[in-house]
């Protein structure tokens, strides 16, 4: 068992941030996360805010201090952000527990291409199913077994009507020759860490299926592009009521992405 005291760190303002769909809520500030092929149990206290993870330490050295970004100090992003924009202030003060988390860039970009036009149960759910479809099992927890997330290889030896089954749609086409395309070695993920954020915007681009918003939630959450900003229809409508002159994107570099999730979970609680 590993307990820390993180400041700006929220348990449920990141699962609720819409940055990854393998959080499986437990109870209140309470979750079992799976990534990088292993099961994490993860619970903070609401009163003292201490986190304790059961994880080993070479576990938490090697996969989960760099997957909560722990080396990153977000009050001193929060201090960038400019003096007149009140908005924003108001909704940092407000979200300042979210973190961006470092998610593996193939699984993040294939959860990013099955989550258009679906909401986040539904997301969810289609992500469990190609992981039973085609992942390792890792273990079990409350009599279910836990999957990993599948390969390129696993994931492209699914045929479509493998893919059909896991309620994907008319994604599932995307998702078939993204696994292709990965597996077989004519996209190289490993390489396009090495991109710049244009070359690396384009890359994802020029994938089937894959537009605008998809390509920079992966940048954000699965290459950990600080500065890409997502725009969806909640960032619209903060944009139409708070910024009629669009946002100050060059006031937030490097942190954009930060900043956009700031606003997008501020605006989510407003509502809720």
């Amino acid at each position: 068992m590993k307990t820390l005291n993180i400041p700006q760190f929220d348990l449920e303002q990141i699962a609720d941030s819409g940055q990854c769909f393998r959080w499986n809520r437990l109870s209140p500030y309470k979750y079992r996360i799976i990534a990088f092929g292993k099961a994490l149990g993860i619970e903070q206290d609401i009163d003292t805010g201490h986190i304790s993870m059961d994880c080993s330490e070479e576990d938490f050295e090697n996969i989960w201090k760099d997957y909560f970004d722990l080396n990153t100090d977000y009050g001193k992003i929060i201090e960038r952000i400019p003096e007149d924009d009140t908005y924003l202030k108001g909704a940092a003060s407000i979200c300042d527990g979210i973190r961006i988390i470092k998610q593996d860039p193939w699984e993040t970009l294939i959860t990013f291409i099955i989550s258009q036009r679906k909401n986040i149960p539904a997301i969810k759910a289609s992500v469990e199913k190609i992981c039973k479809a085609a992942g390792n099992v890792i273990g079990e927890a409350d009599g279910e077994k836990l999957y990993a997330f599948p390969t390129p290889a696993q994931l492209s030896a699914l045929s479509m009507d493998d893919l059909n089954a896991c309620s994907l749609g008319y994604r599932a086409q995307y998702i078939y020759k993204a696994a292709h395309a990965v597996a077989d070695g004519a996209v190289d993920l490993e390489k396009w860490k090495e991109f710049s954020d244009k070359e690396l915007f384009d890359s994802l681009c020029s994938l089937y299926g894959v537009g605008i918003k998809v390509a920079n939630c992966t940048m954000l959450f699965g290459f950990h592009r600080m500065d890409s900003f997502p725009i969806d229809v909640w960032m619209n409508k903060i944009r139409d009521k708070y910024y009629p002159n669009d946002f100050p994107i060059e006031a937030y570099r490097p942190y954009g992405g930060v900043m956009q999730q700031y606003m997008f979970a501020y605006e989510r609680s407003m509502t809720s």
